[in-house]
């Protein structure tokens, strides 16, 4: 599986988790929004265990907590 640079140190798992839970965030957004966080502006993932979820931190100095069950916040 080919990944993103950032996310390299992710499990697949982890890595499918992101991909699921950004196409959704994404898809939730209106276009304009959109731009500011596409996959190319994700600068850094962080795994957090014990809230089991992943920080994704995007260019604009956003970062969300993508979480197991498939939601964002």
């Amino acid at each position: 599986m080919k990944k993103l640079p950032v996310a390299k140190h992710l499990t697949d798992g982890e890595y499918k988790l992101l991909l699921s839970v950004y196409a959704k965030h994404n898809s939730s957004m209106g276009l304009e929004k959109r731009k500011d966080y596409t996959a190319s502006d994700i600068v850094k993932v962080e795994r957090n265990a014990k809230e089991q979820c992943l920080h994704v931190h995007y260019k604009n100095g956003d970062w969300w907590h993508y979480s197991n069950d498939g939601t964002w916040y």
